[in-house]
């Protein structure tokens, strides 16, 4: 069945649902700089709340919320944020995150830079595979927090030419597991989902022999067999099995100083799959394919109290990508090769806090030397040996620094300006000649480098942010921002793209509310509202599309009332090319998204209805794949957590969750596969 409907029959829908959801959290509000105290006022807790004292539009996934969520895949937790769009989400493999419409190239290629993920610190995300995605396999189990960023603001630490967005996970560590005085834990994890057969494994073991020292080991395992749409059919190519593990130690040298040490790998092993994890029914060869990844970091950290001016941080990163494609087919080097991308970097960061009379600044400034090196070599035909024609290989060098000061005005003004500068060069190394084909019919002629060859490129750039309280409730805020995007290894091969860097320049301005006692003396509501236009000139990333124009809005709302919680986003953009009227065919689809829920029982008990509606999206040149006109949709999830704090099953966290209730057959725009089905999850957990 299809299902479409408008934002009205959303609504009506759910306005039964405050009967299944009450409250947690505790606000005081005292004396401040803005008015004097009014008592102290019980609450309760959405599901998420909203940054509203940011100048960015930033979203923070909880462990909480990663909890109740139950994802299959991390783009599974990426999906809920406005403005976030998932090419084939539900899966590890052959997945991409776009935010405001760039990021990952839906359907054709992988990463474009203008997303940067990160994972404890580590940029993540290969350079682009040939219709194989951008988001390397990643476990979601592994992580207690999730931010995104939405827009450039808070990226310069990372990158030059992240104009979409930041993506930053935070790996779990030994202390959320331990309470004060323990020095042992033992958490298992079991889960089933109905969609697949699929199941799930976790294990976690927290050590802490003292003060100083805390260590933890995790072990996954997750394997889902083929999955079904809201049709009954069998999606190709959907399963797949996923072993992962972390280890992460901490060791307290001192009182001020911290040695930390954190190793994380997934892998996913895939046998007689289509070569294109994008869309299977491109061609009908099956390769074998086996993706890994390998994240690993040394941190030393020294904070001294009573030292204002020391928060010293050096981080030596390292991070493994790869995939091995086979096949008996060798009509193409596609079919056949070893992509491996290895990086290495260097990261040492201070943050400073001082004052000048009433001014007060957090003073951030960072150096960063990387190393990042591609092989993509042939495996069958004629380039054995040679690095695979549609993915040049060779290394990219850099040299970065950073500077960001946030200057407080008193307690009501705050502006944030932000600098980075940025040195490359890329070097061609086993290029060769050669005729590359994409299919049966099409075949081009790929020119090669000469081992040694380099080009240099620099890129400048920075933003200023800024945020004031015009009363004790309301905001309002902005972003101005430049980025320029450096060529990356993928350009080797085009003489021009090679030495040419995108550029872009974002305006982002912005309302805020947030404030208790609204409506009745025992409810909060907090409110953000944000537009915004990003201008990119110079193109190299989109085909046909030199020039292009991004505006959008985003608005969220959380309300909390002692009979229930409310969270809603919603999110509208459009984009044009080449300062015409024509569209840009991957700005995403106008989507809402309203969860209502209650708790009870002291909190023990946590129920939820969650609805998303899809806009049909029609502003698009595309005739198939992921850039096909989309149909609106609607689809509803229940979730329940139950986690007893009394008796025999005291601390057990007994969950459940019905995603696509009403198995609705939909495809998201920008995916290429049609959404999952109906979907049933239950899982179960115990921190012993």
């Amino acid at each position: 069945m299809t299902t479409q409907t408008s934002l009205r029959g959303l609504a009506a829908a759910l306005a039964v649902a405050p009967v299944f959801a009450t409250p947690v959290f505790s606000q005081e509000a005292g004396e401040t700089g803005y008015g004097d105290f009014i008592g102290t006022v019980t609450l309760g807790e959405s599901r998420r709340g909203i940054q509203t004292q940011t100048a960015t539009s930033e979203t923070v996934i909880s462990q909480e919320e990663l909890d109740e969520r139950q994802a299959t895949s991390m783009g599974e937790l990426l999906d809920s944020v406005p403005n976030v769009t998932l090419v084939n989400g539900s899966l590890p493999q052959g997945a991409g995150v776009s935010i405001r419409g760039l990021g990952a190239y839906g359907g054709t290629y992988g990463t474009d830079g203008k997303v940067s993920v990160v994972i404890d610190g580590v940029a993540s995300g290969a350079e682009e595979v040939y219709r194989n995605g951008s988001m390397l396999a990643l476990e979601p189990e592994l992580f207690r927090e999730i931010t995104v960023t939405r827009g450039p603001a808070e990226s310069f630490q990372y990158s030059s030419g992240a104009m979409g967005g930041t993506v930053e996970a935070e790996t779990k560590d030994a202390t959320d597991f331990l309470e004060d005085g323990d020095t042992f834990s033992f958490r298992q994890k079991l889960g089933f989902e109905s969609n697949g057969n699929g199941v799930v494994a976790t294990s976690i073991l927290s050590f802490a022999p003292d003060d100083r020292f805390n260590i933890l080991a995790f072990a996954g395992y997750r394997d889902v067999d083929a999955r079904k749409d809201g049709a009954g059919k069998e999606q190709d190519a959907t399963g797949f099995t996923a072993p992962s593990g972390l280890l992460k130690a901490n060791y307290h040298l001192t009182d001020a100083s911290t040695l930390t040490f954190s190793m994380a790998y997934n892998e996913i092993p895939e046998d007689d799959v289509p070569y294109n994890a994008y869309d299977p029914s491109w061609t009908d060869v099956l390769v074998d394919r086996y993706t890994r990844d390998t994240t690993a970091y040394a941190a030393y950290r020294y904070n001294p109290a009573g030292n204002d001016l020391i928060n010293i941080e050096a981080r030596l990163t390292y991070k493994d990508e790869a995939m091995e494609i086979t096949s008996v087919d060798t009509s193409s080097d596609l079919y056949n090769a070893d992509h491996d991308t290895k990086t290495v970097a260097l990261r040492v960061s201070n943050e400073a806090l001082f004052s000048a009379g009433t001014v007060a600044h957090t003073l951030s400034t960072g150096i960063e030397l990387k190393k990042r090196e591609r092989q993509s070599t042939s495996t069958a035909g004629s380039n054995v040996g040679y690095n695979d024609l549609s993915a040049p290989g060779g290394t990219d060098e850099s040299i970065a620094v950073w500077i960001a000061d946030e200057i407080a005005f008193g307690e009501r003004f705050t502006l944030t300006p932000q600098l980075r500068y940025e040195r490359q060069t890329l070097t061609s190394y086993d290029n060769i000649d050669g005729v590359q084909c994409f299919g049966p019919t099409t075949c081009i002629v790929t020119p090669g480098l000469a081992d040694g060859t380099s080009f240099t490129s620099e890129a400048f750039t920075g933003a200023v942010s800024g945020r004031f309280a015009l009363t004790d409730d309301i905001a309002v805020f902005g972003t101005l921002a430049y980025n320029e995007n450096l060529p990356i290894l993928d350009d080797l091969r085009n003489a021009t793209y090679r030495t040419q860097k995108e550029k872009g320049r974002t305006i982002e301005l912005g309302l805020s509310y947030d404030s208790v006692g609204v409506f009745t003396g025992e409810d909060a509501l907090k409110a953000k509202l944000t537009g915004f236009h990003t201008h990119i000139w110079d193109g190299t990333t989109y085909s046909g599309a030199a020039v292009v124009d991004l505006k959008g809005a985003e608005f969220e709302l959380s309300y909390v009332h002692p009979a229930f919680y409310a969270d809603f986003n919603v999110a509208r953009t459009r984009g044009t090319v080449n300062d015409t009227s024509d569209p840009f065919n991957w700005a995403p689809s106008d989507k809402a998204q309203l969860t209502l829920g209650k708790r009870f029982f002291d909190d023990q008990l946590n129920l939820a209805v969650e609805a998303v509606h899809a806009w049909e999206n029609t502003r698009t040149t595309g005739t198939s794949g992921a850039t096909a006109p989309s149909d609106s949709y609607t689809i509803y999830a229940l979730t329940a957590a139950y986690v007893p704090n009394h008796g025999a099953a005291k601390d057990v966290e007994f969950r459940a969750s019905v995603e696509n209730l009403f198995d609705a057959e939909y495809r998201p725009y920008l995916n290429t596969r049609n959404g999952l089905g109906r979907n049933i999850k239950f899982s179960i957990a115990k921190t012993f």
